[in-house]
């Protein structure tokens, strides 16, 4: 069992994080009020289908919880000291929806539906935390969103022990420390066999985060560091030999079962290193979670890696919408401009193409609108048609235009990790692209039903990904971000008929060229894009809640094919996100 003093230092922690600032008189009245639960790892709390008249605050250690469906056992998330479990099942006396494991040596408060009633009228806020605690849970569920906790304990493995990596993790170190974190760093020559428990239980009461150093001549440290720590960080030099060294063997890293840790393969380049070729080499027999690349001396590139390990990253998420895309360069402008970085960007269609240029370019803006300036005067949808049989164009300008764009990079690649998103048209399913040939995947994001052909991949087709997620916010809450920014591009403007029925189409044929001032029909192309992306707005507008910064655009006097105002849309993007942040509650200005 724990001892009272440690108990009581870890109870306060604890609830403070969950209720504020306790005094000691209250903390007494809470241990009184409560049990104390010590788990062992892989040990359950309760399991799904349980019933259940309790809840639990996590005191120290880690906990996930699971899913059983007919697909198999789905992990909804981790879950950190602070955080409280099974508080639904408290309030609507229902059995479990999930299982609740203990990921390491964990303990937790259990605190039964009468005693929760004698503590509430005791310390109000105890309803009132936990009431927001449950609606940010169904909230979460409602976007798919994973309940991760930031890591706390991050083991590091250092593939090839023999380079230098102190400059990587000094700077890393300092930025954590920038954005508030107290670090402690551990190895095996630090700590004596006798007392490996006794320094992980001591890292319970360290507030910051704690690096557990592994290498290959200290194979048990490592192990017991593996089955300790929330976070695994595979490090390895970029250019090295990539298959499996002896280490990630003896340590089973990429076994799966329920227990497995998250882990993030962190590759290492030199300080002028040119954009990565080939990084899908890293990707054989390894299962992760996450790559990241890291230049060495780079700042951007260390804040990055700061911010993603401890869950603070900013999503970047771009909505398609045809040539009015340019607008998110001027978006982008501004942004940058206001101070903002990005981890992680994501988008659909045009969103995709210009996602995609902003981080294969590295951010340099200079070089984007030079891509943007090719687009524009390419006219990249004019004098492309085709005989109708799967689209009104063929997409050769479209993907001669990607092709010297990218050439033959690879998402993976990337500095930044990019995501685009298509519609699976042969399982009609959403597909996220973040892996693979840039051209394929960005071609497919954009692949309009009717205006583009479809793109095949592994024998697939893929078309618009606007059809299913014009705005894929979703999908970027799946990862380790705190804040998103989405920029929604209005659809084209339409109006009401005043006409009494369709004329033919050869009545169509002469009122358009003999200049009739009558009400004018909406394009085929204006027709087929809003008609695909219905659906898609009212999912946007339904996950718009969930994001830090969104910002609407209104460009509905700009034509969805109309290349030439490439010039003017970038600056009604940058004018309007500038008016925008400059009209944001300073409360609201997380950025600052």
């Amino acid at each position: 069992m724990l001892t009272t003093t440690k108990t009581n230092s870890l109870c306060h922690q604890s609830l403070t994080r969950l209720f504020g600032k306790m005094d000691e008189v209250q903390l007494e009245k809470v241990l009184d009020a409560t049990a104390i639960i010590e788990l062992n790892a892989g040990e359950y709390l309760f399991q799904q289908g349980e019933s259940g008249n309790a809840f639990y605050i996590v005191l120290a250690g880690r906990f996930r919880a699971l899913q059983n469906s007919e697909e198999g056992i789905f992990i909804l998330g981790d879950i950190s000291a602070g955080e409280p479990i099974g508080e639904l099942s408290l309030f609507t006396k229902e059995k479990h929806s999930a299982s609740i494991i203990a990921l390491r040596k964990s303990s937790v408060l259990r605190l039964e539906n009468d005693q929760y009633e004698t503590l509430v009228q005791q310390f109000p806020s105890f309803a009132n935390t936990i009431t927001k605690f449950v609606i940010d849970r169904l909230s979460r569920n409602a976007l798919q969103k994973k309940m991760d906790a930031a890591p706390k304990n991050i083991a590091v493995v250092n593939l090839q022990p023999s380079n230098d990596v102190s400059n990587y993790t000094s700077n890393i170190e300092h930025q954590l420390q920038l954005l508030g974190f107290e670090i402690k760093i551990y190895d095996h020559q630090s700590q004596s066999e006798d007392s490996y428990q006794e320094t992980f239980d001591s890292m319970e009461k360290h507030a910051g985060l704690n690096f557990l150093v592994c290498d290959i001549d200290h194979l048990e440290w490592a192990k017991q560091c593996i089955a300790y720590c929330d976070l695994v960080i595979v490090a390895s030099d970029f250019m090295a030999e990539s298959s499996l060294y002896e280490i990630e063997k003896h340590l089973n890293l990429y076994s799966s079962n329920v227990m497995n840790k998250k882990i993030y393969l962190l590759l290492l380049h030199p300080e002028d290193a040119p954009l990565p070729t080939t990084t899908r080499r890293w990707f054989a027999d390894r299962i992760f979670d996450l790559h990241l690349h890291i230049r060495n001396n780079n700042l951007a590139d260390t804040r990055r890696v700061a911010r993603i390990i401890t869950h603070q990253a900013i999503g970047l998420v771009l909505g398609g919408g045809g040539a009015k895309g340019f607008a998110h360069i001027g978006v982008l402008n501004a942004l940058m401009e206001a101070g903002f970085e990005f981890d992680f960007v994501g988008g659909t269609s045009a969103g995709a193409i210009y996602g995609a240029c902003v981080t294969y370019s590295d951010f340099d803006m200079d070089k984007v609108m030079q891509l943007c300036k090719s687009a524009g005067n390419g006219k990249l949808t004019s004098n492309d048609y085709t005989l109708p049989f799967i689209s009104l164009m063929t997409g050769k300008k479209i993907r001669r235009f990607l092709k010297n764009t990218f050439a033959d990079a690879h998402l993976e690649d990337f500095w930044v990790n990019t995501f685009c998103i298509s519609t699976n048209f042969s399982d009609a399913s959403l597909k996220v692209h973040e892996r693979g040939l840039a051209t394929l995947q960005v071609e497919a994001s954009i692949a309009i039903p009717g205006v583009f052909p479809p793109v095949l991949i592994d024998k697939h087709l893929h078309i618009d990904g606007g059809i299913v997620d014009n705005l894929p916010i979703e999908t970027m809450n799946k990862k380790p971000v705190r804040n998103i920014i989405a920029v929604s591009l209005s659809a084209e403007a339409t109006s009401l008929i005043e006409i009494q029925a369709i004329p033919s189409a050869w009545k169509m044929f002469w009122k358009k060229f003999g200049r009739s001032s009558e009400t004018k029909l909406p394009g085929l192309s204006t027709i087929l894009v809003n008609s695909i992306t219905i659906n898609s707005r009212h999912k946007q507008e339904a996950s718009k809640a969930h994001v830090s910064l969104y910002l609407e655009l209104d460009l509905k006097e700009f034509k969805f094919l109309d290349w030439t105002k490439w010039e003017q849309l970038i600056h009604k993007g940058y004018q309007q996100t500038k008016q925008h942040l400059d009209e944001t509650p300073e409360h609201k200005q997380f950025w600052k």
